[in-house]
């Protein structure tokens, strides 16, 4: 319940902060191939994800807060003939960014609703756990287009389900 609260007065307060900024607000649609890193390196192959991201400016300096939400998928690893599987992860983010010349930063943190589901001929299993998750990148921007690296990650209280990947992205931004 609390969760559900953060994010409706996260999405309350941006419309406002969008009103007061006019034409230093912008979304980025992006895409990325991910990289698993950590345990989940051995359980599955290199993912990938898109994202939709708010940036509404709050300065005369190029800085930004953030809302973004995503969705990343990796296929599971090594399973029998005839099985599947894989690992997802929904990722809700508040955050920070700033953007020096080309070059642009930012911190994300917020809830990632994570998902295992693995199925064969007989048998289907599912897990699904909601974690604390935060991420942090840096890019190049060149006429609107955005490539860079970000590290993201989700917490989770069992080991099988914590989510941890390097993506390397490219995204549009489109000026609001």
């Amino acid at each position: 319940m609390i969760k559900k609260k953060f994010l409706l007065a996260i999405l309350a307060a941006f419309p406002i902060i969008a009103l007061a900024q006019k034409n230093t607000n912008y979304l980025k649609v992006s895409a990325q191939a991910a990289i698993p890193t950590g345990n989940l390196a051995d359980v599955v192959h290199v993912g990938n994800g898109i994202a939709v991201q708010g940036a509404f400016g709050f300065s005369k300096l190029p800085q930004y807060l953030t809302l973004e939400a995503g969705y990343n998928r990796f296929k599971v690893k090594n399973l029998p003939s005839g099985a599947s599987g894989h690992y997802s992860a929904l990722p809700i983010y508040a955050g920070y960014r700033a953007r020096l010349d080309q070059f642009v930063f930012d911190a994300q943190a917020g809830v990632s609703f994570n998902h295992i589901d693995a199925s064969s001929s007989n048998v289907n299993a599912h897990a699904n756990q909601t974690a604390f998750g935060w991420a942090f990148g840096a890019s190049y921007l060149i006429k609107g287009i955005e490539l860079g690296l970000r590290y993201q990650s989700s917490e989770g209280s069992r080991d099988v389900s914590v989510i941890r990947f390097l993506g390397i992205r490219a995204g549009y931004n489109i000026s609001l």
